[in-house]
């Protein structure tokens, strides 16, 4: 590794258990009765194959079965090939699009059963971009295509449209997609399925009030709903995603930007705590938000933004860290005019990895004893409601699963140690999103200019997202008084 110089810087719980993918054989019946199957289908010439792949009988007409063909991003689908040989070797390759015009694409190699048949949720791929059997090992394996540029990240920029996702069969085990022959392959079968953000009913609303800025979603139905604030980090601007899934579960949640957009402060060194103040008062007094109680969840930034709200709003009664921190690090926070004391990281410790991404987890100094230092910390022990920590073991961006054990130390010192749920995951790094999306272990930062290494190995990041994301549901489903109905596309 090198270092860098200084001078480089200037719905509810109950009904989560059951979103499991849809069983198959009630799918496969329902289709051989149906006169409008809920498949979409391309027949080529098996002729036009390259001999040394196909490996079936001329006459092969198999059924490429998606189901659902649309769901929301973090809903499993079943993916199901019939009607092939029986032990027939095929490859299934997925591909989408991103809002940024880039490209993610998976695939894996199967052998069907000896009733010509291959389901992904029971058959094992042997090779790919995953192994073993994983029934959305296709969705979140998805890597992005070379000759594109570096450190791009999937994430959703207009979440009122869904993804398309591409899903091609081929005969037999097709390696290197990327050779020009193989490009010239055509798919036996092809289907195109949709992942959304964002439930029918949903309403998404643009708030402008006062100095707030952010976007609020609406659940379907008559209100009130529990309410959440959501933070995102450093990345600045206004992320949507995660607040447009969450009313899709039946909360009522604001993407609430503090930076970097429209006419707010360009960089995270001006921030005012009483802006964060603004944005419970706001939500707690919307009709459709219920008085009961509010529920922030924050990112990395967001996380000690969320913690430190919750220690003023008495209104906050369930705080949701995703790779947190115990303390105010990096950047100011300015409150009643003043600025709160924060650790500074240190550049000289910054370091590039192989690939010339930046490594910030040895930047940040540890915990003093002296006074500035010690007023940095959050202090954790003024939250009234639970707080529910989430980190990655493997997190390279700081010491996520260090600090989470300090936040509940020190509650454990004030007799309020209980109040607090940690959850962290082994080969698990920075970035821990919702489930079913590519992993991503490196992106691009803006505020940077550079490629920041997160962690992480995608088969056990895949993994901490779907487990983390039920929790997160779940816990601000007990502890926000979620009472409405699951709401279905």
């Amino acid at each position: 590794m090198t270092k860098l110089s200084q001078s480089f810087f200037p719905r509810f719980h109950p009904l989560i258990s059951q979103r499991n993918e849809p069983n198959v054989m009630e799918i496969l019946n329902r289709l051989e009765t149906s006169n409008q199957p809920e498949i979409i289908t391309q027949t080529v010439d098996s002729d036009a194959f390259d001999s040394n792949i196909t490996e079936c009988q001329s006459q092969l007409n198999p059924d490429l079965v998606v189901y659902p063909m649309r769901s929301l991003i973090d809903e499993k689908i079943s993916i199901v090939v019939r009607g092939l040989t029986p032990r027939q070797r095929i490859t299934l390759k997925a591909k989408l699009t991103g809002d940024s015009k880039e490209e993610f694409e998976s695939y894996g190699h199967f052998i069907a059963d000896g009733a010509g048949r291959v389901c992904i949720a029971e058959t094992p791929s042997l090779s790919g971009t995953y192994t073993g059997v994983d029934s959305m090992g296709l969705l979140w394996s998805m890597k992005l295509l070379p000759g594109q540029r570096k450190g791009q990240r999937l994430s959703k920029k207009d979440v009122t449209k869904p993804y398309y996702v591409h899903l091609h069969l081929f005969n037999g085990h097709v390696e290197d997609f990327a050779c020009k022959e193989v490009k010239e392959l055509q798919p036996i079968r092809s289907v195109t399925f949709e992942r959304c953000y964002m439930t029918c009913g949903v309403r998404r609303i643009p708030v402008r009030n006062g100095r707030l800025r952010g976007t609020l979603f609406l659940p379907p139905g008559k209100g009130p709903f529990p309410g959440i604030i959501d933070l995102f980090g450093t990345i600045g601007g206004l992320v949507e995603f995660k607040a447009s899934l969450l009313a899709s579960h039946g909360f009522v949640a604001l993407a609430l930007a503090y930076f970097a957009y429209d006419d707010l402060p360009k960089v995270p060194t001006e921030l005012e705590l009483e802006y964060f103040f603004e944005a419970c008062d706001w939500m707690l007094a919307h009709p459709d938000v219920m008085s009961c109680g509010l529920g922030v969840m924050g990112v990395s930034k967001g996380s000690e933004l969320a913690l430190i709200l919750a220690t003023h709003q008495k209104e906050v009664t369930a705080v949701v860290g995703i790779s947190p921190a115990h303390a105010l690090i990096a950047f100011p926070l300015k409150y009643k005019g003043e600025p709160l004391a924060f650790l500074k990281f240190e550049p000289d410790l910054v370091k590039l990895s192989e690939n010339g991404a930046m490594i910030f987890k040895e930047s940040y100094p540890p915990d003093a004893t002296d006074g500035p230092r010690r007023a940095a910390t959050i202090a954790v022990e003024k939250i009234q409601g639970d707080i529910l920590l989430i980190c990655g073991a493997d997190d390279q961006n700081w010491r996520a699963q260090e600090m989470a054990r300090k936040i509940r130390s020190r509650l454990h010192k004030y007799g309020k140690g209980s109040r607090c749920t940690i959850h962290t995951y082994p080969g698990t790094g920075h970035l821990i999103e919702p489930p079913y999306t590519p992993t991503c272990h490196l992106s691009y930062h803006k505020s940077f200019g550079m490629c920041v290494e997160w962690g992480g190995e995608p088969r056990q990041q895949a993994f901490a997202q779907e487990d983390s994301w039920k929790h997160i549901l779940n816990f601000f489903a007990n502890n926000l008084s979620l009472k409405n109905k699951k709401s279905r596309l």
